[in-house]
């Protein structure tokens, strides 16, 4: 069951880059059981044609089999997050996109990027309280889905006060986080434990094409300490699967940006 779920995810990881429209999705198999998630990365590009095409896709998805959650690993709204709760880009980069019958009754489970942090991240919380389907309530937290007797417990973190910052403060927001973080993945016995945020640990290619060595120092020590299943990402533009000697998969879900011409 445990590699009925891997295979389901980078699936869905495959279906968020997408280069043309309109396009055929094509056929592939998933198990009738067990949890269905669709991750989607760096993709609040403000009703552009890849985002469009994405939404299409997601929804056709959705159509064909049962999903139960879409993520983000952020990057949610370009070029600087939103200013409010009645941002107009809550509307033209989601509420109007994601419209499909099949795509819209799906929960969303967001994390936030280095974009989502130029603007008001507390909106991205804030607006929780209003929307049926965007579930963030803080800037990092966890959540437990279960289904046909799977549990996934799952744990999102907010990478950017982490990157180009050496130091961590036991009150500080990153010390803080860093303490949760171990204490919440020594909680529970889930089947899968999976982490996602926006920057990557480790990269191998992509628009920014480097791995975090913040992320390397401050996170691997916790994820190997309590055998993270997996650890999604974005924020590299690119889909990327990396094994290390550690139980750990990094997979980088990050949304290509369209170029006209």
């Amino acid at each position: 069951m445990k590699w009925k779920f891997i295979l389901l995810a980078i699936l869905g990881v495959s279906a968020c880059s997408i280069d043309q429209f309109p396009f055929e999705l094509e056929e592939f198999e998933v198990p009738e059981s067990g949890l269905k998630c669709m991750i989607i990365g760096d993709w609040g590009r403000k009703a552009n044609v890849n985002l469009k095409a994405n939404a299409l896709m997601m929804n056709e998805v959705a159509c064909s089999m049962p999903i139960d959650a879409v993520l983000t690993t952020g990057d949610n709204f370009y070029e600087n997050g939103v200013d409010n709760i009645d941002d107009a880009l809550w509307n033209v980069s989601f509420e109007n996109i994601f419209t499909g019958d099949c795509l819209k009754p799906i929960p969303w489970y967001p994390s936030l990027g280095n974009h989502d942090a130029r603007g008001n991240t507390q909106a991205q919380v804030d607006y929780s309280l209003q929307s049926n389907r965007w579930n963030l309530p803080a800037t990092y937290h966890d959540y437990w889905l279960v289904k046909d007797s799977v549990s996934v417990h799952f744990i999102v973190v907010d990478t950017t006060p982490f990157v180009g910052s050496d130091v961590d403060e036991p009150n500080s927001y990153t010390g803080l986080q860093l303490l949760w973080l171990d204490s919440v993945l020594g909680s529970g016995n889930a089947d899968w434990t999976v982490v996602y945020g926006h920057h990557p640990v480790y990269a191998a290619d992509g628009r920014h094409g480097e791995t975090s060595k913040e992320l390397v120092q401050k996170f691997v020590p916790i994820f190997d300490e309590h055998d993270l299943d997996i650890y999604f990402c974005g924020h590299n533009h690119s889909l990327e699967l990396i094994e290390t000697e550690t139980k750990t998969l990094y997979v980088t879900s990050g949304g290509v940006p369209f170029k006209a011409g």
